[in-house]
């Protein structure tokens, strides 16, 4: 076969593989919503002029560089603000990435190292995902990549002033994109030093210090969010295990896709019948350093600063994680080479599309999701609909304007709303229904209070989506939670509850039981059951429910839960009767909901050592009368942070991304 076929074979595979990667990242284009981060990029380019724009938009509001906001900034205001517009130059960005990454790929090692690390590119989640994301990601994937492309060419290709300068210009660009970009592009810069000849380090570095220099007009932006707080600062510091765990992220928490994988490797180790290939041993240790050394510093800087650490800044070091994977295969025969990519792709896009479920739960964001519900449900029952949430304005009003009808909503954000404000404005909802998302767990049970019919429930990647009824509709279905325990203090047979009868007196009128907690008691009412006997898995709510009345205005009780793992405390909370506003003398209700998922801290192994309590602690010798105590529970959400961590498979009726 002549080298002219050849060539044509591998075009003809790369061209099937951006096919793919075309297909993923584009799959119902049109229909791809806003993530919150987008949102919140798109309602900063609405300033009217660039100094405010960087001021505010910026400065104050962001944590990012400048670059990517005022090119949206920009693009928006030429070509509009809808999703699809929005995304499409990072779209094209993350595809192009994969054609730029088989030329760098073939440049340093050869075409199967290439073919083999693009195919991985057009097909993961990390990449997808973050192509269809207007933030920068793709686009920094995009710029570092050009940067390493010119870069590398500069150095294989006799030193050419035109690479050169192309390097300096797609460096500074990296720079303006992301911090993690123009990490990058300074761990590339500097490893140059190593590959250099000495008649022209010089040149080098002067090169060095023009991308210094054109990054100089960004240094008041980068001072002055630094000044702010820093440049992250709202994740979690990261486990030790954050490189283990993204790599099991990587490949889509999938057995088939890290066999096939090794299997591959292995292959075309085999059947090539070469050594590895002859390549520059120093390439090899440097993109090794290019992937290892932003997780470094980044966790680092994680654990002894802030965090800012998390999986998407490692995709513009990842790509070199493959090339360096695959520059040890050697060069495989067309046939082998052919199968693999195949083998590769139809694995690697079945787990994307059936185990990490990535159309399902990234095309269902909360913002759209609960306008869209909304809208459908005022064409059933015109002027009957109200929305409650915990949504910035802009981001309700974004999805208003885009299907062209308003509703009634109203925002707890930024409020900071007592327990008894947040019921005074349920008491004044004029409508019949409340649709609720993105509110905390301990919301459910008063909106419950006002509108007591359950009629409708929704989830997704990172909301819980309630609607709520004043009055029930002729043929619309109700939704209960399950009942797990009841005190009823006219019966002898309490399980689970310790009632000291002493304190039990009889309503005159109702002829019903009540409960007196008395001044000199701290902790009565108490009620203790194996968690397993509860739940069976994290994702549930437990809600408790305590019906009262209290002769002081400001009864200092408190309803609390806990949860045990022998004598270890693994969570405890408190609802304190202080927060209800109550009215003395008459019957009221104290509410206190336990998230399973946050209480376990995601751990959804329960054994027989976790132990759930409830007691009502009188903290100062007050005192009240208890008329009952209902324990429910009802469905939690798996899917609250499945676009980074492993889909769970558990069977619960009702747990699915499409409710």
């Amino acid at each position: 076969m002549n080298r002219t076929s050849v060539n044509k074979s591998w075009d003809l595979l790369l061209l099937l593989i951006v096919i793919v990667a075309f297909l993923l990242r584009f799959w119902r284009y049109t229909d791809i919503p806003f993530t919150f981060d987008e949102l919140s990029a798109v309602s900063r380019t609405t300033y009217d002029n660039f100094r405010d724009l960087i001021k505010y938009g910026v400065i104050e509001k962001d944590t990012h560089p400048a670059g990517v906001q005022v090119f949206m900034y920009y693009w928006i205001r030429l070509f509009g603000d809808a999703e699809w517009i929005v995304k499409l130059p990072f779209m094209l960005a993350g595809l192009a990435s994969v054609w730029i990454a088989y030329v760098i790929a073939k440049l340093w090692f050869n075409s199967t190292t290439a073919v083999l690390t693009v195919s991985y590119m057009a097909t993961l989640q990390l990449f997808v995902l973050y192509s269809q994301i207007a933030r920068p990601y793709a686009s920094g994937l995009f710029l570092t990549l050009m940067m390493v492309y010119f870069w590398s060419r500069y150095l294989v290709q006799g030193y050419r002033t035109a690479d050169l300068v192309l390097f300096v210009l797609f460096a500074a660009f990296s720079s303006y994109d992301h911090h993690f970009s123009l990490l990058f592009a300074a761990i590339v810069g500097f490893s140059g030093l190593w590959f250099v000849k000495a008649d022209k380090r010089l040149q080098y570095m002067l090169a060095g210090i023009a991308i210094f220099v054109l990054y100089i007009p960004h240094l008041p932006v980068f001072l002055s969010q630094l000044n702010k707080g820093g440049i992250g600062g709202w994740l979690a510091k990261p486990s030790p295990w954050f490189l283990f765990r993204f790599l099991t992220w990587l490949f889509h928490y999938s057995f088939w896709v890290a066999l096939v994988l090794s299997g591959v490797f292995f292959f075309i180790l085999i059947t090539s019948g070469k050594k590895v290939p002859p390549a520059d041993r120093r390439i090899r240790w440097f993109m090794l350093l290019w992937f290892l050394l932003p997780v470094v510093i980044g966790y680092l800087y994680s654990v002894l600063f802030e965090p800012i650490i998390q999986y998407s800044l490692l995709i513009f070091s990842t790509p070199y994680l493959f090339m360096l994977l695959f520059s040890y295969t050697g060069s495989a025969k067309k046939k082998y080479l052919t199968l693999s990519v195949l083998l590769i792709l139809t694995v690697n896009s079945l787990t994307l599309i059936f185990t990490r479920e990535h159309y399902k739960v990234f095309y269902k964001q909360p913002f759209e999701h609960v306008v869209k519900s909304a809208l459908a449900m005022d064409q059933q029952t015109p002027g009957k609909i109200m929305i409650i949430n915990n949504y910035i304005p802009y981001y309700s009003e974004y999805y208003f304007r885009k299907y062209h009808k308003t509703l009634p909503y109203y925002t707890v954000r930024n409020k900071d709303l007592s327990i008894a404000d947040f019921k005074n404005i349920l008491s004044s909802i004029e409508e019949n229904k409340v649709i609720t998302s993105g509110l905390s767990s301990g919301y459910f049970q008063l909106i419950k209070e006002q509108f007591p019919h359950w009629v409708g429930f929704n989830r997704g990647f990172t909301f819980e989506e309630y609607v709520m009824a004043n009055d029930l509709l002729p043929n619309t279905d109700e939704l209960y939670p399950a009942l797990i325990s009841e005190v009823s203090f006219g019966n002898d047979q309490l399980a689970h509850w310790k009632v000291n009868k002493k304190n039990l007196l009889q309503d005159s009128v109702s002829g019903l039981y009540l409960y007196k907690v008395l001044p000199d008691q701290e902790y009565s009412l108490p009620f203790k059951m194996p968690l397993g006997q509860m739940v069976s898995n994290i994702y549930s709510f437990v809600d408790i429910e305590m019906e009262i009345k209290t002769e002081d205005t400001l009864p200092d009780l408190a309803l609390v839960a806990e949860i045990r793992k022998n004598k270890e405390m693994v969570r405890w909370q408190a609802a304190n009767f202080r927060d209800f506003d109550l009215v003395p003398g008459t019957w009221q209700k104290i509410f206190l909901t336990v998230d399973m998922q946050v209480a376990m801290k995601d751990k959804n192994r329960i054994d027989s050592n976790y132990v759930f309590n409830m007691f009502l602690w009188n903290k100062n010798k007050s005192q009240c009368l208890v008329r009952s105590v209902n324990i429910y529970k009802r469905p939690g959400n798996p899917y609250r942070y499945v676009l980074f961590t492993d889909i769970p498979r558990i069977s619960h009726k009702g747990l699915s991304a499409e409710e």
